[in-house]
């Protein structure tokens, strides 16, 4: 039998190297030596050098709805970040793991899972990373006990909706190519929602005791975890108002400075606990920790000064600096003295905060004695502080990586997802066409920067599927697909439609711990179109079977890249995944093939 299948196979010598070139990019994915993108572009090259695919077809791969809407959410997702929502969102989380204890943990998982069926969730959870790591240290529980199940809940929420993930959008294009019609927004919400509670029970009950416990070392995987010491001065709200009086207002109802952690106020030569009911005076200090994000956006607040300087520029000059962030290297002229005495800030230069590793840099930053790998954020004329960087002793300097908050335009950044997303669920246009409505509003209502909102698109994902586009197309012009689906017609005939569902979805699963799940689902989909044609069943179900299974990669850290996130994050060995993933796989598998089995005509 294996014999027949080989010969029939290799008899085309068109289908055999084309067979061969496939064979080689899974190797490539497998052993990872080069980037996915670059191997998948090297096997569209190959068969386009071959005239196994023509120019023509190429170009037109370029005009599949799947990435372009990809892309969109990726900018869509980016906006939620740059006005704070999700930020917030997180601030409040870990508010209520101080009361609730381990139910915070569920409900933010929980809530993880939710949000990963509306956005993209690769941007969802590295935001969540420092946040639930920051919950576990407050409950005493490892953070390696939560972040595979974060990265686990984030991929099930992703089989709720067509845009959950970017392999679904894919999955829905080819099947359009192939001839069917395009996939509504919540049509694979069902088998979904079972998947989520199967699985999500899985990790309740068996986390405990199959996920390690590990000490993270280092520092969180995003800056927004890194937390900056800083000072504001209140400045007087009204033209009449003296210097020392009170603005009428307690510290806690500005909400600029409720964003922040603050460490006490100085008024005077007096030092005041930040207690809430505390009245804030004109020229108040309030020294505080806050994120990058956090003193960006107190930078340009009209109520603060925000940072150390000894000359404030005018505003028309302020507009003409930049802001860079460096890492102290220590020299003898510099280490060990105090901010305030060192020549910096002849010119206007300011410090807007500095952040020590585990440790608070001093009571004021006038007072901060630097030290070797402090990180510091400093603001100035583009050639004072190359003066700066030239004489002292600095390893490295960037502009910061992160924004200000844009929170007064967060409401417009969740209406406009919400009605790219309900419209969808609505029916009323296709998804690509609402998604790029909606990056439209968001840009040109500057809820994300253009340049922000271009960073925020995975480039080598979109090259990735355009080119595993292209190698589908080759393999479809070659025949490689139909004689796949001779060969395994026969085998399949005799048996049930429940077992080629099974099959189907075990083919897919495997295929994606090992390979990238978009590549695998670009290759299997007209597979299963095609092998649902040659039994006479109905290709929907096969569809929903491998928009599941080529998310339910539990069993390596290099099947999706969320594993890939949490795996450096949390310290992990790959035997870790192996551990609770299997038991995922084949617990989350066997339910969703029962639930398609069950809620369709199969």
């Amino acid at each position: 039998m294996i014999e027949n299948f080989y010969a029939e196979f290799m008899r085309d010598t068109a289908s055999g190297l084309s067979a061969l070139i496939l064979g080689l990019v899974f190797l490539g994915f497998l052993f990872e030596k080069l980037p996915p993108a670059a191997v998948a572009t090297a096997g569209a090259a190959a068969f386009l050098l071959l005239g196994y695919v023509s120019t023509e077809e190429v170009l037109a791969v370029f005009s599949n709805p799947a990435p372009i809407t990809i892309a969109a959410m990726f900018i869509l997702s980016s906006a939620l970040v740059s006005t704070g929502v999700l930020d917030a969102a997180s601030s409040y989380f870990v508010r209520l793991s101080q009361r609730r204890g381990p139910v915070a943990l569920i409900l933010l998982l929980l809530g993880a899972a939710l949000a990963s069926g509306l956005m993209n969730n690769t941007p969802l959870v590295i935001v969540l990373i420092p946040i639930i790591s920051k919950m576990a240290a407050a409950l005493n529980i490892a953070s390696s006990k939560v972040l595979i199940p974060l990265s686990y809940m984030a991929i099930l929420g992703g089989t709720l909706t067509l845009i959950g993930t970017s392999t679904n959008l894919l999955i829905d294009g080819v099947a359009q190519r192939e001839g069917l019609e395009p996939m509504r927004m919540l049509e694979i919400l069902p088998f979904g929602l079972v998947a989520l509670v199967v699985g999500g029970l899985t990790l309740l009950v068996l986390g405990p005791r199959l996920l390690p416990s590990h000490i993270v070392p280092g520092e969180a995987i995003d800056d927004s975890a890194t937390e900056f010491m800083s000072e504001v001065q209140i400045i007087a709200p009204h033209a009449d108002a003296g210097e020392g009086s009170s603005t009428g207002r307690p510290l806690s109802d500005f909400s600029a400075l409720a964003k922040t952690r603050v460490l006490g106020i100085l008024r005077g030569s007096e030092r005041l606990k930040p207690e809430s009911g505390l009245e804030l005076h004109t020229n108040d200090l309030v020294i505080f920790q806050a994120n990058q994000s956090e003193l960006l956006t107190l930078r340009d607040h009209p109520n603060y000064k925000l940072g150390y300087f000894k000359t404030l520029l005018a505003a028309a000059d302020q507009s003409k600096t930049e802001k860079i962030e460096a890492v102290y290297a220590g020299d003898a002229g510099s280490s060990g003295r105090r901010l305030s005495d060192l020549g910096w800030f002849k010119a206007g230069v300011r410090v807007l905060g500095i952040s020590r590793r585990k440790h608070n840099p001093g009571p004021e930053l006038a007072e901060v004695r630097l030290r070797p790998g402090d990180r510091i954020l400093l603001e100035g004329s583009p050639a004072d502080l190359a003066g700066i960087l030239q004489s002292e002793s600095f390893v490295a300097a960037s502009e910061p990586k992160l924004r200000p908050y844009k929170r007064h335009r967060a409401g417009l950044a969740i209406l406009t997802m919400v009605a790219v997303i309900g419209l969808s669920i609505l029916n009323v246009a296709p998804i690509v066409t609402l998604s790029l409505l909606g990056v439209g509003m968001i840009l040109l209502s500057r809820c994300v920067e253009a340049e922000d909102a271009w960073k925020s698109i995975d480039g080598s994902i979109l090259v990735l599927i355009f080119a595993m586009l292209a190698i589908g197309r080759g393999l479809d012009n070659t025949g490689v697909v139909q004689s796949l689906v001779d060969a395994v017609t026969p085998f399949l005939k005799t048996v049930s439609p429940l077992v080629v569902l099974f099959a189907i979805y075990a083919l897919t699963s495997v295929l994606t711990e090992l390979i990238s799940n978009n590549a695998v689902a670009v290759i299997l989909t007209p597979m299963a179109i095609g092998l649902a044609a040659s039994l006479g069943i109905d290709p929907k179900p096969l569809i929903y079977a491998i928009m599941l299974g080529a998310s339910a990669s539990f069993a390596t850290p290099i099947g999706y890249q969320t594993n890939t996130l949490v795996y450096a994050a949390g310290n992990y060995r790959f035997v870790d995944f192996l551990k609770v993933g299997l038991v995922m796989n084949l617990v989350v598998g066997i339910a969703s093939c029962l639930a398609i089995w069950a809620l369709t005509d199969l």
